[in-house]
């Protein structure tokens, strides 16, 4: 079975980062701050399985409705790090390499997201 989003590198990408994500989070022993630990996980997971979701569809609209999901997905992840360092949960300067990455993603599938369009 052909599995088009493997080899998607902003599907790589997103998939390191909810790894990264997932560290990050195991390191936060306050269980205060559980549902923003279950947030950003879900929120990572989501950009992941929404590419792969995405490449499984057949139409353009199908693919760039998954697309545009996994973005907004990505945007929501940017503000669970923002909490994460405003209540001090983590390094600051690894919080921000996170957000960078985040913005990598979302450009990344903006660009898919118009490439469809132009098709």
């Amino acid at each position: 079975m052909d599995k088009p989003f493997e080899g998607f590198p902003v599907y790589k990408k997103a998939l390191d980062l909810a790894k990264d994500i997932n560290v990050l989070c195991g390191r936060v022993r306050n269980r205060d701050f559980y549902h923003l630990k279950d947030q950003i996980r879900r929120a990572s997971s989501s950009i992941v399985l929404n590419i792969a979701e995405g490449a499984g569809k057949w139409t353009k609209k199908d693919k760039m409705n998954y697309y545009r999901i996994a973005r907004a997905s990505a945007f929501e992840s940017m503000g669970a790090l923002d909490l994460f360092k405003a209540f001090m949960l983590g390094n600051k300067e690894g919080i921000e390499s996170l957000k960078r990455e985040l913005v990598e993603i979302a450009g990344d599938l903006q660009a898919l997201i118009f490439s469809i369009e132009k098709r």
